[in-house]
């Protein structure tokens, strides 16, 4: 895929950012993304993987889904470049799943999606304190597999649950736009709004 003219000056932000460039940008727009949560914690996260230009993203929404129709209309409205669908497609490749796990609800669907779903890479978020984000690029094995404190049930929601779930997403586009040449698997630990990174070989 090349970038088209309207394409580099939207996108003209992220393109001169090093080790995204045009290709990162092109990687963004040809991706296909799972996107999976309770609404209001995903809402953020889909606002940012729109306008970044994740060219399709299927929702897939744990609980109340009340008010969340008009959120995906603006979504498309923010960028008519990026197909958001709401529902996980069972058929097709996805290339990165975003887990944001900030209830019991949305840790079953979580589960689910890691039990029957072909990824090529994951980044699952715990919001529940103190807070985890698992990194686990293509080649990797599944979310199950990586740390088992990532599967227990959901307890008391982090203090800096907004920040878990933006830092996850930005990891995510990383992961899709190819910033990194060979990623490595990776658990970000929260101690309120601080972070240790351990690298798993």
């Amino acid at each position: 895929m090349t970038l088209t003219d309207a394409q580099i000056e939207r996108y003209s932000r992220q393109i001169i950012v090093p080790r995204v460039g045009g290709r990162g940008q092109e990687r963004l727009l040809a991706a296909r993304m799972l996107l999976a949560g309770d609404a209001r914690d995903i809402e953020a996260p889909l606002a940012y993987l729109v306008g970044a230009g994740v060219g399709t993203i299927a929702v897939r929404l744990s609980g109340d889904q009340d008010g969340f129709t008009e959120k995906i209309a603006a979504a498309r409205e923010l960028n008519a470049g990026v197909s958001v669908t709401v529902g996980d497609e069972s058929e097709g490749r996805v290339d990165l799943a975003l887990l944001i796990v900030g209830s019991e609800a949305a840790r079953k669907v979580a589960d689910e999606i890691v039990s029957y779903r072909e990824v090529r890479a994951w980044v699952v978020a715990r919001l529940d304190a103190p807070g985890k984000i698992a990194v686990i690029p293509g080649g990797s094995p599944s979310p199950r597999t990586v740390d088992a404190s990532m599967h227990p049930g959901v307890g008391t929601r982090s203090e800096a649950a907004d920040f878990i779930a933006m830092l996850a997403t930005a990891e995510a586009f990383k992961l899709i736009a190819g910033y990194a040449e060979n990623p490595s698997r990776a658990t970000i630990e929260f101690d309120g709004y601080e972070t240790r990174v351990r690298v798993h070989p």
